[in-house]
């Protein structure tokens, strides 16, 4: 039987390992893992740490086809990994149940969990791809979301009962319960997997030297960039003050886990319905202007908990949705950006690239925001730091962080992006998200920020210009050593090919940027004659490759032309 007739035999049991294996994330990670952590007396700085351990183990996807070369079976290096990272907690519970004791339980857990996310990043990562090749292209849409439908009833189901059992038993056993519970369900969950088929073919990792010259195609791209540049510094600024909203919930407001697991569930709730009202948006009016209006909205959100206290703790509800709303909004701009930006060719080393350097630098946010949280409680006495509690100092930076991220918006590159107002507009005649604009009316105010309409938000400006021109100059110049080269020999080197595509790339790149400036359109002939180049390139005569290097330096010139004459008055503005 063939693995596409045994797919609707095999769903089911996917379906199922999906949520059992979430209901392990969920019980060994987030408030649980917080909460057993306060329990075991660490501090803010040790609390930092352990919540960036996840993160780093994100790295392990740099050297994935290594690992698998290596294997030589996704389905082993799976379930083994996935296994013995499960099974590494039981020296956990045997600490949470007293049975083994040792004087530094807080490094006995930064080991665990270290070893256990390195495992866990791994066997995941050969799961997607194992998974890839036994889900029909045509039926992957909706198994993943069905998928993730089974993921979130286990995990809110979890995240209740676990909860409860906190709340009932004191100290540390109720924490080894819920442990112990956790390496039930995972196991049950790679139990699934066993049966599963999988599909038999040679796994070769690429060579290094080739797989270093590929990783770095996205950072000479203009139009990555930006984007790249804004993933680092939200990812930092979001994660120097997300991990601590939990801890200050437990150690400062004294809340139960039932009632911030409740708030928890909530945010959950939130988010999974801004997707699907956030897509729709996106698709309609650019991921750009999406991004703007969620990123103010988000940026707002650790100012909201300096007035957060025991007397009106009632109020983190509505901060947890308009919290989790707006992140829902970010994530798929960004996504959607990421995903348009990234070439055909070369579309792994760009979405790698950016979700493993922006994995780094948001794990170091906790840790930068754990020692600030630990150097302000010592030195409360001091002046400017006794007015407020440690964490709410850690909360006001990551305000000031996230209010300096929103200007490189503009800088992010989208064909046909809308405009921010326009996409306002549309916003307020929708019912649930009507209320959506006031808050982010008030984000607005609160951030001094003032997100403009888009003939000047994002508008060409002079610097913008030099840059193409020089890029254009930089192709043309290339094309003279081109065609110089093609007088003393029968074929161009290919180095040289490769060199004058890269410069090519990055002007045309420059030019669609300017497409979006509301200028005439970028002649066509560049891009035709682009592809044209590139397929003769290949097997070509003499002869046509510089016919296409003359028709291609004319566009060109035609195109250096129309620029200098669109914004000549532009070019003699004052800066």
């Amino acid at each position: 039987m063939s693995l596409k007739k045994q797919y609707e035999w095999l769903k089911n049991k996917l379906y199922l390992e999906g949520g059992f294996s979430f209901a392990n994330f969920t019980l060994l990670n987030g408030l649980f893992l917080i909460g057993f952590a306060l329990a075991l007396g660490a501090d803010n700085l040790e609390i930092g740490i352990i919540m960036a351990i996840p993160l780093f183990a994100n790295l392990i996807q740099i050297i994935s086809a290594f690992i698998l070369e290596f294997t030589g079976t996704k389905k082993k290096t799976a379930i083994y990994s996935l296994v013995l990272g499960r099974l590494l907690w039981i020296p956990i519970i045997l600490i949470g149940l007293g049975i083994y004791e040792t004087s530094h339980p807080i490094l006995a857990v930064m080991a665990v969990l270290l070893l256990s996310s390195f495992l866990s990043a791994i066997g995941n990562l050969s799961l997607l791809s194992w998974m890839k090749d036994l889900v029909p292209m045509r039926k992957l849409a909706r198994f993943w979301g069905k998928r993730n439908l089974y993921a979130t009833a286990g995990g809110a189901i979890v995240y209740l009962t676990g909860s409860f059992v906190i709340d009932y038993y004191t100290g540390l056993r109720g924490f080894a319960y819920i442990f112990t519970a956790a390496l039930i369900l995972g196991i049950a969950g790679i139990a699934f997997l066993i049966r599963i088929p999988e599909k038999q073919q040679k796994i070769n990792a690429i060579k290094l030297d080739k797989m270093l010259r590929r990783w770095s195609v996205p950072f000479k791209d203009p139009e990555f960039r930006p984007l790249l540049y804004f993933g680092l510094a939200w990812g930092f600024a979001i994660n120097i003050a997300s991990p601590f909203f939990l801890v200050y919930m437990i150690d400062d407001l004294g809340l139960s886990f039932i009632l911030i697991s409740l708030f928890v569930l909530a945010d959950y709730i939130s988010r999974l319905i801004g997707l699907n009202l956030w897509g729709a948006l996106a698709d309609r009016y650019g991921a750009r202007p999406v991004l703007a209006v969620s990123a103010t909205v988000t940026s707002c959100i650790p100012l909201s908990f300096l007035f957060v206290n025991s007397g009106n703790y009632y109020i983190i509800l509505p901060i947890f949705i308009i919290s989790a709303f707006s992140y829902a909004a970010v994530d798929i701009a960004v996504g959607q950006i990421l995903f348009k930006s990234a070439p055909r060719r070369y579309d792994a080393y760009y979405l790698s690239s950016f979700t493993s350097l922006t994995g780094l630098i948001s794990a170091i946010g906790p840790i930068i925001g754990g020692y600030l949280a630990v150097f302000v409680k010592e030195n409360s006495g001091m002046v400017l730091l006794d007015f407020l509690p440690a964490l709410k100092y850690i909360f006001l930076v990551s305000f000031i962080l996230r209010v300096s991220c929103i200007p490189m918006i503009s800088r992010i590159h989208e064909k046909k992006a809308g405009d921010v107002q326009d996409i306002l507009r549309r916003m307020r005649t929708l019912r649930m998200m009507s209320f959506f604009v006031s808050v982010y009316n008030f984000a607005e105010y609160a951030s001094k920020i003032v997100l403009v309409p888009q003939k000047q938000f994002f508008l060409l400006q002079r610097n913008t210009f030099e840059k193409a021109k020089k890029d254009i100059s930089s192709v043309m110049n290339k094309m003279s050593k081109l065609s110089l080269f093609l007088k003393r020999s029968k074929y161009p080197a290919p180095e040289r090919i490769e060199d004058f595509r890269s410069d090519l790339d990055r002007t045309v790149k420059q030019l669609d940027y300017m497409e979006g400036s509301d200028i005439q359109k970028t002649p066509e002939r560049i891009v035709s004659r682009i592809e044209s180049f590139e397929k003769k390139a290949e097997n070509a005569s003499k002869r046509e490759i510089k016919k296409s290097i003359d028709l291609l330096r004319k566009a060109l010139v035609s195109a250096q032309e129309r620029l200098k004459r669109t914004y000549k008055r532009d070019m003699e503005k004052p800066q």
